[in-house]
């Protein structure tokens, strides 16, 4: 999970041409992470909503 949300991240700044599949597996391996117990339904939410301002940006 980490790592797919800093690859998003380092695509995000360096303006990779990859940043839309970047951020969908991101959100995907986010949510993957909550189902699975891994992490907390509301740190999940809280995270997704950040990519998706930096995203949107």
């Amino acid at each position: 999970m980490r790592t797919a949300v800093k690859k998003f991240e380092n695509a995000k700044t360096t303006g990779a041409d990859n940043v839309d599949d970047l951020y969908l597996a991101a959100v995907s391996a986010v949510d993957k992470a909550a189902t699975k117990g891994l992490i907390k339904r509301n740190k999940a939410a809280r995270d997704k909503s950040r990519m998706a301002a930096r995203y949107a940006k």
